[in-house]
């Protein structure tokens, strides 16, 4: 019989995503019909890898399809994203900073060949980027010249994917999960922390966003420089592909940052 959905259960949506209260203790992450089927692979693995090495994480215990949709049964974690609680306590900006950077280390002291290599991933994406074919071309031969890794790369590590519990804090949203150079992963991470904008409503004063924006980035590098310093110091190289690859994202209000981020990098080379 088929499976169906009780809207009273609904907990929150988003363009991507329905996720609905499913069984006692656990959440059903009910993927729309225009997300890609490969994202939806990619963040079943990352997922499974995350579980089977430990990383905290939402245990997913099945892959289902209701209404034709496919969907993740996972753990019900209770708690609020490290954004939400920077954005009510932004004077404890450097002590999450330091769990953001901790737990970016654990994840890529991960290794994994299971997951799609990051590098081939990068490149589809800046392929696709909005921007002049010298640009891309650019990006392109600065990901041939760089190093491979076989990590395991959350890939969009950013403090709204981090959930607070009165426990521990766990990453969610590994449907961008790759194997690859830790340093690309932390190259996009900082790349998300410097221009990223957070959702509206999250700070009630820009100033404060912008303060605990820079806070939050410099508390991170520091303690993850001071935990995977090869990594940090490489994640400079990795700054130019990946900010074309973001702009495959079309994010109108990144797209002014992006271009004079990207301008800028290109004049050092």
């Amino acid at each position: 019989m088929e499976q169906r959905l009780d809207e009273k259960k609904l907990l929150h949506s988003n363009r991507m995503m329905e996720l609905y209260q499913w069984t006692d203790g656990t959440v059903l992450k009910l993927f729309t019909a225009a997300f890609p089927s490969s994202l939806i692979d990619r963040e079943i693995a990352g997922t499974r890898a995350a579980n089977a090495a430990g990383i905290p994480s939402p245990r997913l215990e099945d892959v289902i399809t209701v209404a034709g949709r496919r969907g993740l049964v996972l753990e019900r974690l209770h708690g609020r994203s490290m954004l939400t609680v920077l954005g009510s306590e932004p004077t404890r900006v450097a002590r999450y900073a330091v769990v953001f950077a901790e737990l970016q280390s654990r994840i890529q002291r991960v290794h994994t060949t299971d997951l799609p290599p990051q590098r081939e991933d990068l490149a589809r994406r800046v392929a696709r980027a909005g921007v002049v074919a010298h640009v891309k071309g650019d990006a392109l031969a600065t990901i041939e010249q760089l190093p491979d890794g076989d990590s395991l790369c959350h890939c969009d590590l950013h403090p709204d994917n981090v959930l607070l519990t009165d426990h521990e804090a766990y990453v969610i949203d590994w449907s961008y999960a790759a194997s690859g150079a830790a340093a690309s992963d932390a190259a996009r991470t900082a790349l998300l922390l410097r221009i990223a904008n957070a959702p509206p409503g999250a700070f009630h004063v820009a100033w404060v966003e912008r303060e605990a924006r820079d806070r939050f980035y410099r508390a991170w590098l520091k303690r993850y420089r001071e935990l995977e310093p090869q990594a940090a110091d490489a994640l400079w190289s990795w700054l130019l592909p990946v900010a074309v690859a973001r702009l495959a994202d079309d994010i109108d209000v990144e797209r002014p940052r992006l271009l004079a981020l990207i301008d800028e990098l290109r004049s050092r080379k």
